[in-house]
């Protein structure tokens, strides 16, 4: 046992922290709990209306509020207290998933309930995420950030796998009410440990600047630095267009002839290559060359999410299993891979600013549902398959092949940039020419 975990600790440093464990612990019970409102809101619709463009106009609901108030709520993370936006925001959605059960449990729940339920839990989230990619230098130290990116996209990873093929059975012989209970338990359990959590003081941004300018200062360091402005494009473009096809999943478990069980199995499928992704990534060598990591992991997404749509058309459930698999550890490899480059070249100062509009990419994948499932009524689901992952190609070959800036990137190399405030910034020629640098930062000086 104990070779066993110092092992661990090894491989994941963050692990050694008392209060990460905690936060750790408390983020499976809210991840969890948000897995389960997605399930159960995607099958409530469907079952309602059984249209893809509705579970589209779901995942309208659950993007565009977060998509407007994010920026603005990374803002909120710079300034304030973490620990209490986080208890905030998980009461939030304890009492909206709350309603929910209410609702389903009294037979009145109607799908109008369902989006506006769905939309201020967006709302709540355009606070919480971007919280919580900002939270690490309260957590753990600067050598164990790949490990807490890494450990928190195997918290969702991991949900994804088990939530779903739990929420499949217990609808199977349940109801939804159930699933919604259980939700409203796990952010119960978040809001708990989060009143009691020790965190490290925090690097926080002036709250004399308003938060408009504030605004404008996270956007402005991004487009002067192409780390940033080339990986969230590729991270934007990805969700939308090509892993996005998540959001019809009800409707790929009937082309493969399948109820809720089977829906909940394509989830789990997809969760399981999630985790599997991350821990391999987790581990991954520092000398490797992360921009080829990043383009051929991109390049089998979007290869393996056309081959699963067409297993889904001719009913190969088991290849379609497989192939969901294959998609969601590759596409986990680009995301963690690019997520952990940012974290450590991004300014403390920014970090909820930058890192927010990084989870905006989560937005962006139920609101692509809303494309693919337009484009699917329009033409057919292959068709708009084929069509977002060739946009998604397309894009990681300009960006990641085509771009100087972007090559044979290590994060054996990769620095912290320099913050520097725009009320600060010489307005000369020079000085505007001296911070408009391609990254990566050289290293530093031995």
């Amino acid at each position: 046992m104990a070779f066993f975990t110092s092992k661990l600790l090894e491989r994941y440093p963050a692990l050694s922290q008392r209060e990460y464990v905690k936060y750790f612990s408390a983020s499976l019970a809210a991840v969890g709990a948000t897995q389960l409102v997605t399930f159960g809101q995607l099958w409530l619709v469907y079952e309602i209306t059984a249209s893809p463009i509705m579970l589209g106009w779901l995942g309208a609901a659950a993007a565009v509020p977060n998509l407007a108030i994010t920026l603005f709520g990374g803002v909120i993370s710079d300034r304030y207290d973490k620990r209490w936006i986080l208890l905030i925001t998980s009461g939030g959605n304890m009492l909206l998933t709350g309603l929910l059960t209410i609702l389903v449990i009294t037979q009145s729940v109607e799908v109008w309930h369902v989006l506006f339920i769905a939309a201020l839990s967006s709302i709540l989230n355009g606070f919480d995420w971007p919280t919580r990619v900002a939270i690490f230098p309260q957590l753990v130290n600067r050598d164990q950030f790949l490990s807490a990116v890494a450990l928190n996209s195997f918290i969702w990873q991991v949900m994804r796998m088990a939530i779903p093929a739990l929420a499949g059975f217990l609808l199977y012989y349940t109801d939804s009410s159930v699933i919604f209970s259980l939700a409203t338990a796990g952010y119960l359990a978040m809001c708990l440990t989060m009143y009691a959590l020790r965190m490290r003081p925090a690097v926080s941004a002036s709250s004399e600047i308003g938060a408009v300018t504030q605004i404008i200062e996270g956007i402005s360091f991004i487009f002067r630095h192409d780390i940033f402005k080339y990986l969230l494009a590729l991270t934007f473009i990805g969700m939308f267009f090509c892993n996005s096809h998540a959001q019809l999943m009800p409707m790929f478990a009937d082309l493969n002839l399948r109820d809720e069980v089977g829906l909940g199995l394509l989830l789990t499928a997809g969760g399981i290559g999630s985790i599997v992704g991350t821990i391999v990534i987790g581990g991954n060598r520092h000398e490797r060359n992360l921009t080829q990591l990043m383009l051929w992991s991109g390049i089998l997404t979007a290869i393996t999410t056309v081959g699963f749509a067409i297993a889904s058309l001719i009913a190969w459930f088991y290849t379609a299993l497989v192939l969901q698999f294959v998609a969601a550890f590759v596409a986990s490899v680009f995301l963690i891979s690019s997520m952990t480059t940012m974290q450590l070249s991004v300014p403390d100062q920014l970090r909820g600013r930058v890192m927010g509009i990084h989870t905006m990419c989560y937005s962006l994948l139920p609101l692509g549902g809303l494309f693919l499932g337009s484009l699917t009524e329009f033409a057919n689901v292959l068709t708009a398959v084929v069509s977002g992952s060739a946009i998604y190609l397309i894009a990681l070959i300009v960006v990641l092949a085509g771009s100087a800036s972007m090559r044979n990137l290590s994060f054996a190399t990769l620095r912290q940039i320099p913050f520097e405030s725009l009320r600060s910034r010489p307005q000369s020629a020079g000085a505007s020419a001296s911070t408009s640098q391609d990254t990566p930062v050289p290293p530093r000086p031995q």
